[in-house]
C-alpha cells in the first residue's frame, strides 16, 4: 500500500499554488508514473474520494485497474436545485468561516460528527492533529472545491470496476451521495455499510479491511 498526502496536507508540501481538484489528480499521476506503478486499485476518502474518481475519469490511465470509493464527497457536495441530496451552500460557507476564524476549534468539531460508534478522546485528539497538519490555506481552497466542483458529467467516462463503501449514518457525506455515484458509474457496486458514519475505516474496521481485501483479490484473478 502507498499512502498520498494531498499538496497542502500532512506530510507534504505547502505550497501557495495547485491547491484545486485538477492539480491533486495530477499529483496522483506523477506518483504512479515516478514509483512505476502498475495494476493500481485507487481509493480515496472524504475530498479524497472526489478527487480520485476525477482522476480515473479524466486520465484514462490504464495502470489504474479498480477504483475504491471511501465517504467519498461527490459527485456534487454542494446541495443545488438539481442535487436535493448535498450539503446547503450555507453550511459550507459557514465551514469556510470557521476555517478562518478559529482552525483549531474546526478541527475538534468536525471529529465530533465523524463516527457512529464512540472513539476514545485520545483518537479525537489524533485526528484534530492531523487536521492542523494541513495549511490553513489548503484546508480553505479543499473547502471552496467541495462546494464548487461538479464530477457528475464526467463519471460517465470511469470505465473501471469500482466499489463505494459509505457509512448509512454519514453526517458529513449523506449516504444518497453514494446511491447518486452508483447511479453515474456504470460498473459500480454500492456497498453500505449499517454501523458506520463518515469515518467507516473506524466505526467497521474489519467489514473495510474485507471488503477491499476481496475486490483486490478479484484484481488478480
Amino acid at each position: 500500500m502507498i499512502g498520498i498526502d494531498l499538496r497542502g496536507f500532512g506530510q507534504s508540501d505547502k505550497p501557495w499554488q495547485g491547491n484545486d481538484y485538477d492539480t491533486w489528480a495530477e499529483d496522483i499521476r506523477k506518483v504512479i508514473e515516478k514509483l512505476d506503478l502498475h495494476d493500481v486499485l485507487l481509493a480515496g476518502f472524504s475530498m479524497g474520494g472526489a478527487i480520485v474518481m476525477h482522476y480515473a475519469a479524466l486520465q484514462e490511465d490504464i495502470r489504474v485497474t479498480k477504483l475504491a470509493l471511501m465517504g467519498a464527497a461527490g459527485p456534487l457536495f454542494s446541495r443545488r436545485a438539481d442535487n436535493p441530496y448535498g450539503i446547503p451552500i450555507q453550511e459550507i460557507e459557514e465551514t469556510l468561516a470557521a476555517a478562518l476564524q478559529d482552525r483549531s476549534k474546526l478541527a475538534r468539531d468536525l471529529g465530533l460528527v465523524n463516527f457512529h460508534t464512540t472513539a476514545s478522546p485520545q483518537f479525537y485528539r489524533c485526528l484534530e492533529g492531523i487536521r492542523m497538519e494541513a495549511s490553513p490555506y489548503a484546508t480553505v481552497r479543499g473547502l471552496e472545491e467541495l462546494r464548487d466542483q461538479d464530477l457528475r458529467a464526467e463519471l460517465k467516462d470511469i470505465k473501471i470496476p469500482t466499489r463505494i463503501f459509505h457509512g448509512v449514518h454519514d453526517q458529513v457525506v449523506p449516504f444518497q451521495l453514494a446511491v447518486e455515484l452508483h447511479r453515474h458509474i456504470r460498473d459500480s457496486v454500492v456497498i453500505p455499510f449499517y454501523n458506520s458514519g463518515h469515518g467507516l475505516f473506524y466505526d467497521e474496521r474489519d467489514k473495510l479491511n474485507n471488503e477491499l481485501a476481496q475486490f483486490i483479490n478479484q484484481q488478480r484473478l
